[in-house]
């Protein structure tokens, strides 16, 4: 009985020290194929992943900001105030959108009635100022454009108006005027000295109440006065 009992139990400390061998290396094969990452150092409280910094995700096109003359000429453009039904084209993007609206107006003229508003298009619910940018160029363009240097709505006659007025100053163009351009930003000496209220005979005109000016060279600068900033500038 004995014999037998010593019998079994050498069986099962044998069976149990091959299982032993058996998982120890793929227990250590785990261990190593899990390093700890070489910029991670606990004792000396380094958690520097040693990866280089990558570069910012921001496109590179975003930098190209339209000019004051581009912003107005897209801002100007007449813009449909009727929902678009979905009909127009989804698969075209900037001058090309233009391009599939321009040949839906035939269809749809009696919509837009006598007035230059162009048809609805773009994606259904869109009207003008929501079209997505790559449906229509206009909005690409004004989605470009820096808030502080957005164009204001002026026509030509009352840029020409706004422009004379400012003109039969007779004062001297101010100094450093000329480096001025929408969104910059006054000295507080320009602010002080040669900021001026536009003159009477405009300052009622819509869109340029309460703005101030500033006479340059060969250009009107109008000013938002409580943050001395450019909102906009008129050549002759």
């Amino acid at each position: 009985m004995k014999t037998s009992h010593s019998l079994a139990r050498g069986t099962a400390i044998a069976a149990a020290l091959a299982l032993s061998s058996l998982t120890a290396p793929t227990q250590a094969q785990i261990t190593r194929a899990q390093p700890t990452a070489p910029g991670n150092v606990p004792a000396t409280g380094q958690i520097n992943p040693g990866v280089s910094p990558q570069p910012s995700s921001q496109s590179a096109d975003f930098a190209v900001i339209p000019t004051p003359e581009e912003a107005r000429a897209a801002l100007m453009q007449p813009i449909s105030k009727q929902p678009s039904t979905g009909d127009a084209s989804a698969a075209t993007t900037g001058t090309s959108a233009q391009g599939a609206q321009d040949g839906q107006q035939g269809s749809q003229a009696s919509a837009a009635g006598a007035s230059n508003e162009p048809p609805p298009s773009g994606p259904i619910s869109s009207f003008g100022q929501t079209i997505p940018a790559k449906f229509s160029k206009r909005n690409d363009i004004l989605d470009h454009v820096p808030t502080m240097a957005w164009p204001l709505p002026l026509s030509d006659e009352q840029l020409k108006q706004i422009y004379d007025a400012v003109m039969a100053d007779k004062s001297a163009p101010a100094a450093g005027a000329d480096a001025l351009k929408p969104a910059s930003e006054l000295s507080p000496d320009q602010a002080l000295n040669v900021m001026r209220p536009l003159p009477d005979s405009v300052r009622d005109i819509d869109g340029v109440k309460g703005l101030y000016y500033l006479k340059a060279k060969d250009k009107a600068l109008l000013i938002d006065g409580p943050t001395r900033t450019v909102v906009a500038e008129i050549k002759g």
